[in-house]
Formats: C-alpha cells, sequence, structure tokens
C-alpha cells in the first residue's frame, strides 16, 4: 500500500480517475474511488498534499549509495533516464509525477516490478503513468531493489 502523505495532487487526481475508468485495475481501489464525486477527489489530493511524512525506512541500507546513484544519473547505458529528471531532484515529485520520497521499500520494489500487470490495463487510454513502462522493464532486480532503498530513506 503506497504512503499519500505528501503526494502531488495531480498525481492523485490521475490514478483515482485511472481507477475509475478501469485504466488501472486493482478491486479495492476501484470501489473506494468510483462514490468519490470530482469535489471529493480535489479535497482528498489537496489534503494529502499538505502533509509532510517521515521517512520509514527500513531497506537495506547497503544499498542506498547505489540507489541515489540511479536516481541522480539514470543508466545510461541501459538508456535509463535519472529518476530525479521527471520526480525532482529530492524526489517530491511534480504534477503528474509522483512523490517517492519516503515511500515504502516494498511498494516500490514491487510496483516496478510488476508494472506492466498493474498498469496501462487500457492501452487505448493510457494513464500518466505510461512513461515509466520502459524505463521499469530495463532495471534489474538488484537495481530495482537500490532505487527502492534509496528512497525509502529520503525525507
Amino acid at each position: 500500500m503506497p504512503r499519500l502523505a505528501g503526494q502531488q495532487p495531480e498525481y492523485i487526481e490521475n490514478q483515482l480517475r485511472a481507477f475509475i475508468e478501469r485504466r488501472r485495475t486493482n478491486p479495492v481501489m476501484f470501489n473506494v474511488a468510483h462514490v468519490l464525486s470530482p469535489e471529493m477527489i480535489d479535497g482528498l489530493a489537496e489534503r494529502f498534499k499538505e502533509l509532510n511524512p517521515k521517512p520509514l525506512g527500513g531497506a537495506p541500507k547497503e544499498l542506498v549509495a547505489e540507489g541515489k546513484t540511479i536516481f541522480e544519473d539514470g543508466l545510461p547505458s541501459a538508456d535509463v533516464p535519472p529518476c530525479a529528471s521527471c520526480h525532482g531532484p529530492e524526489a517530491k515529485g511534480d504534477g503528474s509525477f509522483p512523490r517517492l520520497a519516503g515511500q515504502l521499500n516494498d511498494y516500490i520494489f514491487n510496483k516496478l516490478t510488476n508494472w506492466t500487470k498493474e498498469r496501462g490495463q487500457d492501452p487505448a487510454h493510457p494513464d500518466t503513468s505510461a512513461i515509466m513502462e520502459p524505463i521499469a522493464h530495463k532495471l534489474t532486480q538488484a537495481q530495482i531493489a537500490a532505487v527502492a532503498a534509496y528512497l525509502s530513506y529520503l525525507e
């Protein structure tokens, strides 16, 4: 389950609409999202943005340095851009790009590992996260683990 505190309002709104429109599939989130009015979605998104979560950490600390390098520099040899180029230098997101700072290690690892199974369920109407699909596929499990560890300690 993701941490939504401090999340970008546009991202939350986009993702809730993706669940409602079944461009993202998750039975629990569909049941939650489809009963929300547009005003409720806007209110929730703004409220979450106001929160400033502290990181929970818990990931293997020996992976953090490699994760930081991937986040800041990308992997040019694998054609993977720096995560910071979209998610910001502090991983706090921007507009439709989500905040990743302080996100749970297991959540990031699982989302990047299972990207295609959970995102882009309606290829004719992709959600804004479609840009991540080719990037997620180019990362190895070890690289995903490193990035997830780094992000889990960011404030």
